[in-house]
C-alpha cells in the first residue's frame, strides 16, 4: 500500500514528464527557425528552464527548504530561534558577522544531505530542538549576513542555498525600510530564487510607531521592493522575533511600543500551511509549471511584438504567390508548344473504358492507332531514339501504361516557359516582401531573393503536377460527358439494328430452307462496317467539337488560375516554411481554455 506522498509524487512525476515534452517540442522548434532571430534566445531559455526543471524533478521527493536571509543585525538567528522554540539554536549577539555558515533546523541529520550535496558538508551544520518533529516536510535554514565583512566567502554560499529554496523569508530590521539601502543590497541574490513564496518580514516593530508602521512604513516598502526585486511577494509581515524567545533579554530602557506583532501568522504559513505532504509535491510541480509557462510567455511575447510585421509578410508573400501563379500558367498558355496529339489520345483511352458495343470496339481500335502512330512520330524527333521505340512498342502491348507514348516535350516546354515567368515575377515583388520579414525579426539574408525562391527541379515537378492534374480532371470531366448512356444508344443503334434485321432475315431463311448466298453475307458484312464508319465518323465530329485538344488544354489552363485563390504555395520556400511554424508556435504556446 504506497502512502499519499509517495502517490502524489507519482503524478507529479508524470506531470513534470509532460512539462518537460512541452519545452523539448518548443526547443526543436525553435532550432528550426533559423532565419527569425529572437528563436535563438529563445531556445537557449528553453534549455535552462530543462535543467532547472531537472533539478526539481531531483528535488521531488525532498522536504521544501525555507532560507532566511538578510543583513547583518537584522535579527535572522532570533527569528529562527523563535520558531524552533530554543533561544541558543541559532548564535545570537553583536559580534559580525554572527553566523558564518548554514544552519539547518531539523529533527533528522539525513535530511541535510541535499543541502550537503550542494554546498559542501564544511558548510552545513545541522540542529535541532523538539518542535523540529512538527516539521515533517520542511527544513528551516538560517544563512550568513549579505553584508558583513565576510561578505565574499558568504555570498556563494547565500546564492547557492537560495537557488536550492522553495520559500525565502527576507528579514530587515525596522529601521531599514526607510533606508531602502538592504533592499537594493539582495536583489542579486533575490534573482537567484527559483521558489514559489517570497516573503519579507520587518523585524523589530515593537521599536516603531504602531500607526506609522501600519499606514507609511509598510506600504511604502511593499511598493519599494515590488519594484526594485521585479518579482512578486507574496506577503509583507511586521513581527518582533525576540518578543517569542523564552528570554528575551529586554533593555530596560527599551521596552516595546506595542503589541503589534504577526509572528503566529508566520508560524501558521510554515508549520501549517507548506508543512504537508501533498503540499510539497504540488508545490514543486507548480514551480516547474511556472518555468514553462515563463518560457511560453516570453515567445507569445516575442511574436506579438513582431505581429503586425509577420503578418503583413506573410499577406504579401500570399499575393505575389497568386500573382507569378498566374503568370506562369498564363505564360504556359501563351507558349508555342503543343501537345494536341497526347490530349487527344488520353480523350480516347478514357472513352474506350466507357463504351461498350460496336462503338466502343472502334474507339478502343482508334486509340490503339493513336498510341502506335505517336509513337513512330517520336522517332522523327531529336532525343534518345532507343527509349522512343521502346517507349512506342511498350504503348502498344500495355494500353493502361500508354501514357508514357504521349507527347511531353512540349509539356516540358510549357513548365519551363512557366518557371521562367514565375521566378521573374517573384523576383520583382520580393524587395518590399524582404523588408517586412526583417522588421519582423528574420536576419537580413531574407533580402536576397535568391536565397528563398524555391529550387528549380522541385518547382518543376510541382507545377507539372499542377498541370498533369487539371488536365487530367477535364479530360475525365470531357470522356464522362461523351460516354452517357443516352448517346451510347444512339451511335450504336444503327448496327444493332442492321445486325437484327439480318439475323431476321437469315433466321427466317433458315427454317424455310431458302439458304442465303455468299454474297447477301459480304454486302450485310460491308453495309455494317460503312454504318459503323459513318457513326463514328460523326461521333469524331462530336469529339472534336467538345473534347478538342485546344478546348480541353484551354479548361484545363483555366481551371489551373481558379485553383490560384486557394494555392497555398507552389513549392514551399524556407522562409515561407518558417513563418507558417511561427504561427503554428503561436497556437502551441497560447494557454487551452479549462
Amino acid at each position: 500500500m504506497i502512502s499519499n506522498r509517495q502517490a502524489a509524487a507519482l503524478k507529479a512525476f508524470g506531470g513534470i514528464e509532460s512539462i518537460k515534452n512541452d519545452l523539448s517540442i518548443l526547443e526543436t522548434v525553435l532550432g528550426d527557425l533559423s532565419l527569425w532571430l529572437p528563436a535563438a534566445a529563445l531556445k537557449k531559455q528553453c534549455a535552462q528552464a530543462l535543467r532547472m526543471i531537472d533539478a526539481i524533478a531531483q528535488r521531488l521527493e525532498r522536504k521544501l527548504v525555507v532560507t532566511i536571509v538578510g543583513p547583518c543585525g537584522a535579527g535572522k538567528s532570533t527569528l529562527l530561534n523563535a520558531l524552533a522554540g530554543m533561544d541558543d539554536l541559532s548564535a545570537t549577539g553583536h559580534q559580525r558577522p554572527t553566523t558564518d555558515h548554514v544552519i539547518v533546523f531539523s529533527a533528522d541529520a539525513q535530511d541535510a544531505r541535499q543541502l550537503i550535496e550542494v554546498l559542501g558538508r564544511q558548510s552545513v551544520e545541522v540542529k535541532s530542538s523538539p518542535a523540529a518533529a512538527a516539521l515533517e516536510h520542511v527544513l528551516l535554514i538560517d544563512t550568513p549576513d549579505t553584508d558583513s565583512t565576510a561578505y565574499r566567502t558568504h555570498a556563494p554560499l547565500v546564492r547557492e542555498t537560495i537557488a536550492c529554496s522553495d520559500m525565502l523569508i527576507c528579514v530587515f530590521d525596522s529601521e531599514n525600510p526607510k533606508r531602502k539601502d538592504h533592499v537594493d543590497f539582495l536583489a542579486p541574490f533575490i534573482s537567484r530564487f527559483n521558489g514559489q513564496s517570497l516573503v519579507a518580514v520587518i523585524n523589530k516593530c515593537d521599536r516603531q510607531d504602531e500607526q506609522e508602521l501600519k499606514n507609511r512604513i509598510m506600504p511604502d516598502f511593499a511598493d519599494y521592493i515590488r519594484t526594485a526585486w521585479q518579482a512578486p511577494v507574496d506577503r509583507l509581515l511586521c513581527l518582533c522575533a525576540r518578543r517569542h524567545l523564552k528570554d528575551p533579554q529586554w533593555d530596560e530602557t527599551a521596552a516595546p511600543k506595542h503589541d503589534f506583532d504577526q509572528f503566529e501568522e508566520l508560524q501558521q504559513l510554515i508549520f501549517e500551511g507548506i508543512n504537508r505532504a501533498d503540499y510539497v509535491v504540488d508545490r514543486r510541480l507548480e514551480n516547474a509549471a511556472s518555468l514553462r509557462d515563463f518560457i511560453f510567455e516570453e515567445v507569445r511575447r516575442q511574436i506579438d511584438t513582431h505581429r503586425p510585421r509577420l503578418e503583413a509578410a506573410g499577406q504579401q508573400i500570399r499575393e505575389a504567390e497568386r500573382k507569378s501563379f498566374l503568370a506562369a500558367v498564363s505564360a504556359m498558355k501563351n507558349d508555342d508548344a503543343r501537345q494536341f496529339v497526347g490530349v487527344g489520345l488520353m480523350v480516347y483511352q478514357k472513352l474506350t473504358q466507357r463504351w461498350v458495343g460496336p462503338m466502343g470496339w472502334m474507339i478502343a481500335i482508334w486509340a490503339r492507332l493513336m498510341i502506335f502512330g505517336s509513337g513512330i512520330a517520336a522517332l522523327f524527333r531529336f532525343g534518345r531514339p532507343v527509349r522512343q521505340v521502346m517507349g512506342m512498342v511498350s504503348a502498344w502491348r500495355h494500353l493502361k501504361q500508354s501514357k508514357s507514348a504521349v507527347d511531353d516535350t512540349a509539356s516540358g516546354q510549357r513548365v519551363d516557359a512557366g518557371l521562367r515567368t514565375y521566378r521573374l515575377t517573384t523576383m520583382g515583388n520580393w524587395p518590399d516582401i524582404g523588408e517586412s520579414l526583417v522588421a519582423g525579426g528574420f536576419d537580413a539574408a531574407v533580402r536576397q531573393v535568391t536565397d528563398v525562391l524555391p529550387v528549380e527541379s522541385s518547382f518543376s515537378e510541382k507545377l507539372a503536377q499542377l498541370w498533369g492534374d487539371a488536365l487530367e480532371s477535364e479530360i475525365e470531366r470531357v470522356s464522362q460527358k461523351l460516354s452517357g448512356m443516352i448517346l451510347q444508344i444512339l451511335f450504336n443503334l444503327p448496327v444493332f439494328g442492321i445486325l437484327g434485321y439480318i439475323g431476321w432475315i437469315t433466321v427466317r431463311r433458315f427454317f424455310l430452307e431458302n439458304y442465303l448466298t455468299v454474297d447477301f453475307f459480304l454486302h450485310a458484312l460491308w453495309v455494317i462496317g460503312i454504318v459503323l464508319l459513318l457513326s463514328f465518323f460523326i461521333f469524331q465530329i462530336g469529339v472534336r467539337l467538345t473534347a478538342g485538344s485546344e478546348r480541353v488544354t484551354a479548361r484545363a489552363f483555366e481551371q489551373m488560375k481558379r485553383r490560384a485563390d486557394q494555392l497555398e504555395t507552389v513549392t514551399a520556400t524556407p522562409v515561407q516554411v518558417q513563418l507558417e511554424t511561427i504561427a503554428g508556435l503561436e497556437t502551441f504556446v497560447t494557454p487551452r481554455a479549462a
